[in-house]
């Protein structure tokens, strides 16, 4: 994303004429700081939801008046929201706008949860099957589609699966982003979608979703909304149970963690260490975050960097690190053998994530053996040259996947 990103900004045809630059979307509050919009010659940031206040910023921009540099959107009616008019990135079709579990450090536009109805929806899978696109249903929590309360709306989410597979022009539907207390709580609704679309041990169903962290204590403190129905004591079981549900079900998460959250002690730590142990078994990826102060929490704490790192955060990070690379041979071959069609790219990428592979654990060793969990000291002799690391060409990997676009 930073490479395209960065590619598009500095793209001959930006700097011959010199456009207004406005950039909006969910990642948009990473260009709040000034310095930073300066930096990459944008103009205009847009955080929150355009509907009510891009209109405005375009007439500035072409009548060439000055742009305010950040502007914040608001909460808008599902009456106001368009359908698209050409196709999105990799199919993706929003189904629901916010989320209304209330952690304390997520966006205030997360606060407030709107559907879609199945008819807008549908036009949306229908532009982007024109354009050769599959579509991917895009919501927080795409299993709450229709829900009154925090509880699955079984029928919603069936009926609007069916609807879409069904659709002319669709053989296959994705989905974005889930939450783990809705699978635990409905596991017949996950079986029921994986049988409309077909899933299974080869092809499986990537989806995003939130582990966060393992400590019941933090999961009260910060993110009540995110356990229920279910008891904040029982977040440990209620991953697990999820976990095990997507797995014979043919589901293959991509779990992030957060570390360093506000309070966060070296108990709630190990609670973590210990949960992503019992994961193992499950075909999956997880990645570690650091927490960023952003939300409700945005001027009532810091955010979390390596500085800030303990012993046992650096345990839970390798222990991450080691569930994924446990896993990657398989999502690799299994990925590659279904989506790249070019035997030359095939065996290219897979040459190239292979020797990835191997890097990150030799990595992995030596900040447990030489450095005894000491991530800090480790990137400081790294910076000195002091410890050999050779990273994934990732030069190489970009280009090998241009080569396929092609």
């Amino acid at each position: 994303m930073a490479i395209k990103f960065r590619e598009l900004l500095n793209d001959p045809s930006v700097k011959k004429f010199k456009p207004k630059v406005i950039v909006g979307g969910p990642g948009a509050w990473q260009l709040e700081d000034e310095e930073t919009r300066q930096k990459l010659g944008i103009n205009c940031v847009v955080i929150g939801e355009g509907e009510r206040v891009v209109l405005s910023i375009f007439e500035k921009a072409l009548n060439g008046e000055e742009l305010p540099g950040v502007v914040y959107g608001e909460v808008v009616s599902v009456e106001e929201i368009p359908v698209i008019k050409g196709a999105t990135i990799d199919g993706i079709v929003e189904i629901a706008r916010g989320c209304g579990r209330g952690c304390d450090f997520c966006v205030p536009t997360m606060q407030k949860y709107r559907c879609l109805p199945i008819s807008h929806i549908l036009k949306e899978v229908e532009v982007n099957v024109k354009t050769g696109r599959q579509p991917i249903l895009h919501a927080e929590d795409v299993l709450r589609y229709n829900a009154k309360g925090i509880e699955v709306n079984e029928d919603a989410v069936i009926k609007l699966f069916r609807s879409v597979k069904k659709y002319p022009g669709v053989k296959g539907v994705g989905v974005s982003h889930f939450a783990l207390a809705s699978v635990a709580s409905a596991p017949d609704v996950i079986e029921e979608i994986s049988n409309t679309l077909e899933v299974d041990e080869k092809h499986w169903l990537g989806v995003q979703t939130g582990i966060e962290t393992g400590s019941p204590e933090l999961i009260r403190r910060h993110m009540l909304g995110k356990c229920k129905p279910f008891r904040p004591e029982d977040w440990p079981q209620i991953v697990y149970n999820a976990f095990e549900i997507l797995a014979r079900n043919y589901w293959v998460p991509c779990a992030t963690l957060i570390l360093g959250l506000p309070g966060e002690t070296e108990k709630d730590v190990e609670y973590t260490i210990s949960l992503i142990e019992k994961l193992k078994p499950f075909k999956s990826l997880i990645v570690p975050l650091f927490f960023v102060a952003m939300g409700g929490l945005k001027e009532k704490t810091q955010s979390f960097k390596v500085e800030d790192m303990t012993v046992k955060h650096t345990m839970l990070l390798l222990e991450c690190w080691e569930h994924n690379l446990k896993w990657a041979p398989t999502l690799i071959r299994e990925w590659t053998d279904l989506s790249i069609k070019n035997p030359v790219l095939h065996s290219g990428l897979c040459i190239v994530l292979s020797y990835g592979m191997r890097q990150a654990e030799k990595l992995i060793k030596v900040c447990r053996d030489k450095y005894n969990y000491n991530l800090k000291e480790m990137i400081e002799d790294a910076k000195k040259g002091r410890i050999k690391t050779v990273p994934l060409p990732l030069k190489l990997f970009y280009n090998l996947l241009k080569i396929g676009e092609v």
